[in-house]
């Protein structure tokens, strides 16, 4: 057969270059024993050992000892037994394997090697360091011209600031770039990050997570349908399927949207998103475009949760709407902005700013800055309405027990002898005043300040012109229900 018609013509014969001793003997065998100082060549194809057996007819060796296999700057292989074929050109070396290609560092007890497709793998355990990076793994395979390693069944990559368990996972020796493709956990002191795919950078500490993505720290976790997370400057997003839990402070908060800054403490979340805080026994919603929780290292880990734009919160006890809120967790305290209503129990409250104190039992106290204004509707449609400049509101077990006006003080209230009958209409102007209220919103008593210009009259007679003092307006349409946030 002509070298053209051959397709063995590509196979090349082993070449024995040296050894301190060579033995054939037929009877043991069709094979040259070689023996000390045994180096053998094949194309670009170096290997040293102790000893071998030369199957020169075959074309094939078996090695013993200090098994050093060298080809261009592709392959370093070592290993202590050698079975090579020299047309097939695979070599199966084991025993305290060893192969570099001068980044990576593979070791193995067996190595299965193609020289023509430059391709590697092991199915009994390995280890591979990459400077500060160790990945083990039962089954691996080495593509040396693309430098990719593909790792298999109980992979583990141990970093000085973590460890990654993984089912698959692709690393590549240059860029560096750990790739899952199952299901992953990375643990650090900081927290554990599990996903079912995405990719590390262990140069770069960059990192994207999907399928099934959370992290968990100590005291929350966030899962969302793909992360970025940015290890060296701390920052972080997420995407799709926010869920948030805060387990200290019993939260939890969902988006579509979201963006961490560990630096500054700082999470954002947009995209319809909803909080859901435990009070008091109780849930508390909350609806905005925009959250962002907030701790102040400087103010001694104060954490501030802010909603801003279409605020909308409801709780058993309270309901509010209003452009902007901010809840301070240390003592509970919410406030709203921007020309806000809340109502509690059969009471509207406005003013351009309120504040809002809890204790243990629910509902302390509430102060409406500037434009304070109160509504209340009694059983028969008619509105007591207290007004002021300031006002703050007591409340015991969910209702207001006592309300106090500081500055142009106005109050319209009916007074109710029983359910249907009305003693009369209370109709009070002063700089200041005290309204005391009893257990089924009736005036206990009134403490009159700065001037009072006070009436009494009955309701027959009293002119409904002055049922409504300036500004009223009823918004019970706009009040908040739990339908709001369930659906």
């Amino acid at each position: 057969m002509t070298q053209a018609q051959a397709p063995v013509s590509k196979q090349t014969k082993i070449e024995i270059l040296r050894t301190d001793e060579l033995v054939y003997n037929q009877n043991r065998g069709l094979y040259q024993i070689c023996k000390g100082n045994v180096q053998f060549k094949q194309g670009s194809m170096l290997m040293n050992c102790d000893s071998a057996y030369f199957y020169e007819e075959v074309n094939k060796i078996e090695a013993f000892g200090k098994i050093h296999i060298r080809q261009r700057d592709t392959v370093d292989l070592r290993g202590n037994y050698l079975e090579y074929d020299g047309d097939t050109r695979l070599a199966k070396v084991s025993h305290d394997v060893r192969f570099t290609d001068g980044k990576m560092i593979l070791t193995t007890d067996q190595l299965n090697y193609d020289m023509v497709e430059k391709i590697g793998y092991y199915t009994t355990g390995g280890t591979t360091v990459n400077e500060e990076d160790k990945l083990y793994s039962r089954r691996g395979t080495y593509y040396s011209r693309s430098k990719n390693l593909f790792f298999k069944d109980s992979v583990r990559l141990t970093n000085p600031e973590y460890t990654m368990d993984s089912d698959t996972l692709k690393y590549n020796t240059i860029t560096k770039l750990a790739t899952f493709l199952g299901p992953t956990y990375i643990r650090s002191e900081e927290n554990v990050i599990y996903c079912q795919y995405g990719w590390y950078n262990t140069q770069s500490n960059t990192s994207q997570f999907s399928q099934g993505a959370y992290i968990e720290g100590k005291e929350n976790k966030l899962s969302a349908d793909s992360m970025m997370y940015f290890r060296n400057s701390g920052l972080g997003e997420a995407f799709g399927n926010i869920e948030l839990i805060d387990t200290l402070e019993e939260i939890t908060i969902t988006g579509q949207y979201g963006r961490y800054d560990r630096q500054n403490k700082t999470t954002l979340i947009t995209g319809e998103p909803i909080a859901i805080k435990n009070m008091d026994g109780d849930s508390f919603y909350l609806k905005a475009d925009t959250f962002i929780d907030r701790t102040d290292t400087s103010l001694g880990q104060k954490r501030t949760l802010y909603a801003f734009k279409g605020v909308c919160a409801y709780k058993s006890d309270l309901q509010a709407i209003s452009d902007s809120m901010v809840y301070n967790f240390t003592d509970s305290t919410i406030g709203f902005y921007s020309s806000p209503i809340l109502w509690t129990d059969s009471n509207q409250i406005t003013g351009d700013t309120i504040i809002v104190f809890r204790n243990s039992e629910g509902l302390e106290r509430l102060k409406a800055h500037k434009n304070g204004y109160v509504i209340e509707k009694d059983p028969n449609g008619l509105y007591n309405q207290i007004k002021g400049k300031y006002l703050e509101a007591f409340f015991v077990n969910g209702s207001i027990d006592k309300v106090e006006v500081d500055g142009n003080g106005q109050s319209v209230y009916y007074a109710r002898e029983d359910s249907t009958q009305y003693s009369g209409v209370n109709d009070v102007i002063c700089g200041r005043m005290t309204i005391n209220i009893d257990t089924v919103s009736r005036i206990r008593s009134i403490v009159f300040k700065n001037k009072p210009k006070a009436t009494f009259s009955p309701l027959e007679t009293f002119p409904k012109s002055k049922s409504r003092l300036v500004g009223f307006k009823w918004s019970a349409v706009l009040r908040p229900t739990k339908f709001h946030f369930l659906n």
